[in-house]
């Protein structure tokens, strides 16, 4: 016996080719596929019934974890997947802060930037970590990510470190990843080349936050420069490079109610650039709290989901690279909920949030352990959302009873514990996304009126 999963989102719409032939869109959230049916599919589905769905197309849809067993429980399911995948110590992700000061003011940070360089015990303290970390007999994977404060202003610590831990890598046959997370402002040609070829970097996050006049008011330099010919400038000859074309660059926009009203000249601009690119995607999020008190500036989240599909309509006009729903189910929702991440602060203390670094309140009360004290071990010690999985289990969120739990997995557990539910905008706008899918595929909104009379 089977059934109809409770993590499916059925289009609205009825799309079409010209062919006489209407289709609906499927999402099957459990495994972020996208299938495209015939309208009475979709319909016998909707109706929670299997009867007119014919032979062969179960098969699809039970490969999408559209259809399934009629006893399985799977909220369950997709919770004990998500825990095996967090208690999975093969795929290593450690954050490093090379630094505490970073030379932007943006006025929505939470982070307190410090000058001053890092000890040396530090650094030995730091490359020892990682190195046995790479080196433990079950680890096959390793994702090294340079994160800040601004990591670029420790530029020589990331000369340092990044190529022993890639001579690491290679020595014992372990896939190595490295992401750095920057302004973009201290970037050169040659340190992308640098970072590229001696430091291991295959993705580079990189914020814009909007047009040249509205980025260099919204992140401002503290030398009162701007900063945004400098970085699209740069980035746009890294692109270019024949030999950099499988590094991945992605352009991060933080959006607020003072700079949402550029977002679309600031795609327009982009476009004309010439970053509609294969190794190059946009990232549009609305500014969240960090430690801070954004509430005076965060922008509704209805108003931004009504907003990013006029933006995401401009991206896939222009032929920019921006997901439209995610594609991959969300196992381990971020570094707080699985050992195998963690974060190591410019000051020596280990976290599993992302967030808590430079804090005052956190640097101060949240470690999980200072560095000095870490030991010999290579798992962090546990951190307060280790057991995100059973608190959603146990009803402590409304993600259970959500339909995009399997690709959101609850998306922030700190934003939760703080009272901020933090659900995707593709929660508030998912057919609009839907329609862009259908039009990516060649497919347009059909009327029913259309349908009936063929």
């Amino acid at each position: 016996m089977e059934k109809v999963s409770r993590y499916l989102v059925v289009s609205d719409r009825t799309y079409g080719d010209g062919s006489g032939v209407g289709v609906r869109l499927l999402y099957g959230t459990r495994t972020a596929k996208v299938v495209a049916v015939t309208a009475d599919i979709a319909g016998a589905l909707l109706a929670g019934s299997l009867a007119g769905v014919p032979s062969p197309w179960l098969d699809v849809l039970r490969d999408a974890r559209i259809v399934v067993p009629a006893d399985e429980d799977e909220t369950a399911a997709v919770l004990d997947r998500n825990r095996r995948a967090s208690a999975d110590r093969s795929a290593v992700q450690i954050s490093l802060l090379p630094t505490s000061y970073c030379n932007m003011g943006c006025a929505y940070c939470g982070q307190e930037h410090r000058r001053g360089a890092l000890t040396s015990t530090h650094r030995d303290q730091v490359r020892d970590r990682v190195l046995r970390a790479i080196g433990a007999p079950s680890t096959e994977r390793v994702r090294i990510d340079w994160f800040g404060a601004e990591p670029m202003m420790g530029y020589a610590v990331i000369r340092d470190l990044a190529p022993r831990f890639v001579r690491a890598a290679q020595e014992r046959g372990v896939a190595y990843s490295s992401v750095l997370v920057t302004n973009g402002s201290l970037l050169t040609p040659r340190k992308v080349d640098t970072l590229i070829r001696t430091c291991g970097l295959t993705h580079f996050e990189i914020t814009v936050d909007g047009p040249p006049e509205v980025h260099d008011a919204h992140r401002p330099l503290k030398s009162g420069r701007g900063s945004f010919w400098s970085i699209v400038r740069t980035v746009r000859a890294a692109v270019d490079e024949e030999d950099f074309r499988s590094v991945h660059f992605t352009f991060r926009t933080n959006v607020d109610v003072h700079n949402q009203d550029g977002i679309p000249r600031y795609i327009e601009l982009m476009a004309g650039l010439g970053f509609a690119k294969p190794n190059v995607s946009f990232s549009i999020v609305p500014v969240h709290s960090w430690g801070n008190d954004v509430s005076g500036i965060e922008v509704a989240k209805q108003r931004f989901a009504d907003q990013e599909t006029a933006w995401l309509r401009l991206l896939h006009r222009h032929g920019m690279s921006v997901p439209l729903v995610p594609r991959v189910p969300k196992k381990v929702v971020c570094p707080a909920t699985t050992t195998a991440a963690e974060i190591i602060s410019s000051t020596g203390n280990i976290f599993s949030c992302s967030e808590y670094p430079l804090v005052p309140e956190a640097e101060r009360d949240l470690p999980l352990v200072h560095i000095s004290r870490a030991g010999l071990g290579t798992a962090r010690p546990k951190g307060p959302f280790d057991d995100w999985n059973d608190d959603i289990g146990r009803g402590r969120t409304w993600c259970s009873s959500c339909v995009f739990m399997p690709t959101c997995g609850g998306a922030c557990p700190k934003a939760w514990q703080e009272g901020h539910p933090p659900c995707p905008s593709y929660k508030f706008n998912i057919q609009d996304r839907l329609d862009l899918v259908a039009a990516q595929c060649g497919l347009g909104p059909v009327p029913e009126q259309a349908l009936a009379d063929r």
